[in-house]
């Protein structure tokens, strides 16, 4: 497949307008459970994938009407729908019951243009299939069925109840009747590897299937896969993981398939894991802008948008993203301009040398270039990258708000208009600082990947280099407030306050050599923590040339050192233990 043809373009395409799928709950219970008493599938929630909107044994004039209520509200959607039977087992009936709770729900709709049948491979006896074959003589019919894996050993670890054989029989008897059939499909399942994705993605090709409908496994609470969770078979994948295995799962189908999902979600309350940062609709934008691109062309850093509308990029290695998930440019704004007093000194004509470490997608340095403009001051400032491959990925971003600087930076080094001056060193900022010549600055940006999986950047030592190039008036400021990272400055001697709270409940960090009145004065807790629990124990590299693995390895070896010693783990004042 090499284009993603989605459920929404389908129905356009098919019907001149984007369906909503209109779900209810026919009431049918689901056979697995019933014949096995397990509690059916591993990943099955007790709702059994019912609507959120609906409650059990609603009437079906009342789901309709509820059901339209919400579609109307959340989408503004307006008949014609798909009547979309969703929960349980839908086809788990006798026929003629079937055709009587179907019939009372088709009656009660407003116009449908289509009929989706959401179960079980093996609960579609031929009476069945005849009987969707006469509803599609007025409706288009789908049968969503549910493979989840082609690996029969999967199947039975999950408890799925029935083997792949009875997926091919399904699927191959609803073709000959004409009716159009989605394979329903779950990565991530326990004990799955890459080459098991594609051994499913492969086994569904050679099937008459005309579309697939993919999730990502969702550990749901009260399910039998919560147990496996917490046992350690199941490890759920994070956004970026699934959508590399999607791409290359995606491939291996057929052109024209339609896709009618590409993954999943549960409300907070339901969900053990994973918790993604990035929701559904974020996820879908970011995938088929990656998928778009040719195979060989894709991305290591995808691109996703956040709360501000600005974008930003995701790392493979560290796992994190560049920027808050609130907001790109505005992280840079709340965390780095402000707290630093940049505005106020540009307005008043001065000039401010920064040191910027970790340039990463530019918004820091960049946000402060573009601060100078319409002022009489002058920006001076060094950045400091480890990855040249970065300014790639930022000239990638939509709507890079200084790509000319991003641009001058990647070709020459430098970047200098009448007020701004910026002069870029490539490699590790533990190397370049020391190399800075009694360079003295009056703001420095930190702004490295987090503490505990970039630990190199926020050391004792490391900082220890910052501050003989800050000046005596100069700040540090960054978005951590870690208290490893705040310890270290502590022991620096750095008087430490707090800036305003953005994307996460507690605020950056600022820093300075003498007092100073920007943020807020760290609370008493929060010092009793750094300085009387081993919460706050500093990350150390004295020679600064220590891997991030040796850096974490001494790190928990001195917190054990001091736990022995009696110090907490953690300070609770009165009840400290």
């Amino acid at each position: 497949m090499k284009k993603i043809l989605t459920l929404k373009e389908y129905f356009i395409s098919r019907f001149g307008v984007p369906l909503q799928r209109l779900a209810v709950d026919p009431g049918f219970p689901c056979p697995h459970r019933d014949k096995y008493g397990k509690g059916g599938c591993a990943f099955c929630a007790a709702n059994g994938a019912r609507a959120r909107h609906l409650e059990p044994g609603m009437e079906p004039v009342s789901q309709i009407q509820r059901g339209v209520k919400y579609l109307q509200t959340r989408y503004g959607a307006k008949p014609p729908y798909a009547l979309y039977f969703q929960a349980f087992t839908p086809t788990n009936a006798p026929v003629a019951e079937i055709r009587r709770v179907y019939g009372e729900f088709i009656a009660a709709s407003p116009e449908l243009k289509c009929i989706i049948v959401a179960t079980r491979p093996d609960c579609l006896p031929d009476e069945v299939i005849d009987y969707l074959a006469e509803l599609q003589k007025q409706y288009e019919i789908w049968v969503e069925l549910g493979v989840q894996s082609a690996c029969d050993r999967t199947l039975v670890k999950i408890n799925r109840g029935h083997a792949f054989p009875a997926v091919q029989d399904a699927v191959k008897r609803l073709a000959a009747k004409g009716i159009r059939c989605a394979a329903h499909v779950i990565l991530g399942l326990p004990g799955e590897t890459k080459e098991d994705f594609l051994h499913t993605a492969d086994a569904l090709a050679a099937l008459p299937f005309s579309g697939v409908k993919i999730h990502n496994l969702l550990v749901m609470k009260g399910t039998a896969l919560e147990k496996m969770y917490h046992q350690g078979e199941v490890t759920p994948l994070n956004e970026y993981e699934y959508a590399e295995y999607l791409a290359v799962f995606l491939e291996r189908l057929p052109e024209g398939w339609v896709v009618m999902r590409l993954c999943a979600d549960a409300g907070e309350s339901e969900i053990l894991a994973p918790h993604w940062q990035l929701d559904k609709t974020a996820f879908s934008d970011m995938f088929l802008r990656m998928y778009s691109e040719p195979p060989e062309k894709r991305s290591l850093f995808p691109v996703v948008q956040t709360g501000d509308g600005s974008y930003t990029c995701y790392h493979p290695v560290y796992h994190q993203h560049f920027h808050s998930m609130a907001g790109a440019w505005e992280e840079s704004e709340k965390k780095y301009l402000l707290p630093s007093r940049m505005k106020e000194a540009f307005a008043a004509g001065k000039t401010v040398r920064l040191l910027d470490v970790g340039f990463g997608m530019g918004c820091n340095l960049c946000s402060a270039a573009l601060t100078v403009q319409g002022t009489c001051g002058r920006l001076e400032a060094v950045t400091l990258e480890s990855d040249p491959s970065v300014f790639a990925m930022a000239m990638r971003l939509p709507g890079h708000k200084a790509p000319e600087i991003v641009k001058a930076l990647a070709e020459t080094g430098y970047y200098q208009t009448e007020q701004v001056c910026i002069e870029l060193k490539i490699g590790d900022a533990r190397k370049l600082v020391p190399a800075l010549d009694g360079m003295l600055f009056d703001c420095i940006f930190l702004d490295g990947f987090s503490p505990d999986t970039n630990p190199e950047l926020w050391t004792v030592d490391f900082l220890k280099e910052l501050k003989k190039h800050l000046s005596p008036a100069g700040v540090l400021t960054t978005y951590s407030s870690a208290y490893p990272f705040r310890g270290a400055l502590l022991e620096n001697g750095f008087c430490v306050r707090e800036s305003e709270p953005y994307g996460r409940k507690r605020g950056g960090t600022v820093a300075a050599l003498t007092a100073f009145d920007t943020g807020s004065p760290l609370p008493e807790k929060e010092l009793n923590i750094i300085l009387r629990s081993t919460a706050g124990t500093p990350c150390r590299d004295p020679e600064l040339n220590l891997s991030r693995e040796e850096i974490l390895k001494h790190h928990h070896e001195e917190i054990m050192l001091r736990r022995k010693a009696g110090i907490p783990k953690w300070y609770r004042g009165d009840k400290e233990k």
